[in-house]
């Protein structure tokens, strides 16, 4: 068999004229048969064959929009409109096609407390069932259902949920994973930003357990100044290659606090859930602490100019006479 050229002949004005011709009914015939992900593809092949066909791609981008415009359910435009109506016909349809829909059966578990989350969930029928794990108790907190969100909390921010949460009847719901908006800045700047800000608006869940106090701290936490030096753990608990070093912030019996510079919200993200072993340098030159303790990431705070603040927990308390030495003050 003979290989393809490396470097195929470049096409004549006719044959490129031919090309986008045959490439504009095509988006045509997959846009009406609202096959759109073909649409697209064929729309971004169009682009590389002649990029300066610009009333084809003009004219194919309105089609494709125009077809997405009007295959959206409008039931569930109306159910979401304090989200949509703050969209362009764009934004709409860029989020809409971004969803994916979902029917679950009773009992199954959507979010578990103190684990990683990914996906915004828009729930459009059924009951789902809040609640925290205090002991050997689950405290309910609360029933969703038609109109409400969940997963607001770890979608908006670098965090381990915060409650649980468990179908209470069969659910139909549409749901978005984090990775898929990545992909949104370029094309639609703003569309994720006007997410967030419907989820901190709308969301219940997180709001329910601060009124409800059911993570209220249950050691004190102290103000504290030095350095932290971490190193993630594999899953076997060796020392990983991946060491970084932060500032203090605070600390308490039970976790720490400490801040890094990170340019990329994807490695701040991804130290979410990791086990780390942590090295603390603190005190003064006439007299030093140094201790180490093993925690992990519970949540990562955002700041200005790449400043993030790392949220440990602990996996074994440390001693309170500890705790004091090193702290400045009650946080």
């Amino acid at each position: 068999m003979s290989e393809a050229p490396a470097n195929p002949t470049p096409l004549s004005a006719e044959e490129k004229s031919r090309l986008v011709r045959k490439i504009v009914a095509e988006v045509e015939t997959a846009a009406r048969a609202r096959d759109f992900r073909r649409a697209d593809a064929l729309r971004d092949r169009l682009v590389e064959v002649d990029p300066m066909a610009l009333s084809e791609i003009i004219k194919v981008n309105g089609l494709i929009e125009e077809e997405k415009a009007a295959a959206i359910d409008r039931d569930h435009l109306a159910l979401w409109s304090k989200l949509y109506d703050n969209l362009s016909e764009e934004e709409r349809n860029c989020l809409f096609y971004s969803l994916k829909k979902a029917v679950v059966p009773p009992k199954k578990l959507l979010l578990s407390h103190g684990a990683m989350n990914s996906r915004l969930f828009f729930i459009d029928r059924g009951q789902v069932t809040i609640f925290f794990p205090k002991g050997d108790q689950n405290i309910v907190l609360a029933q969703l259902g038609r109109g409400d969100i969940l997963g607001e909390y770890t979608f908006a921010t670098i965090s381990l949920c915060s409650a649980s949460a468990v179908t209470h009847s069969e659910v139909e719901l549409m749901y978005l994973d984090s990775r898929v908006t990545a992909s949104w800045e370029e094309q639609y700047p703003g569309l994720y930003e006007k997410l967030i800000d419907f989820c901190l608006k709308n969301g219940r869940v997180d709001e329910i357990i601060r009124n409800k106090k059911m993570e209220k701290r249950q050691h004190v936490r102290y103000l504290a100044d030095g350095v932290v030096s971490a190193v993630v753990l594999t899953r076997e608990g060796q020392k990983s290659d991946i060491v970084f070093r932060g500032g203090l912030t605070d600390i308490s019996m039970a976790g720490t606090c400490f801040s890094i510079r990170c340019s990329k919200k994807a490695t701040a993200r991804a130290l979410l859930a990791m086990p780390m072993l942590l090295s603390f340098a603190c005190g003064t030159e006439e007299n030093p602490i140094a201790f180490q303790a093993i925690g992990k990431v519970v949540r990562v705070s955002f700041h200005l100019y790449d400043d993030y603040s790392v949220h440990v927990q602990f996996s074994k308390h440390l001693p309170e006479e500890q705790i004091r030495r090193v702290a400045s003050g009650k946080a």
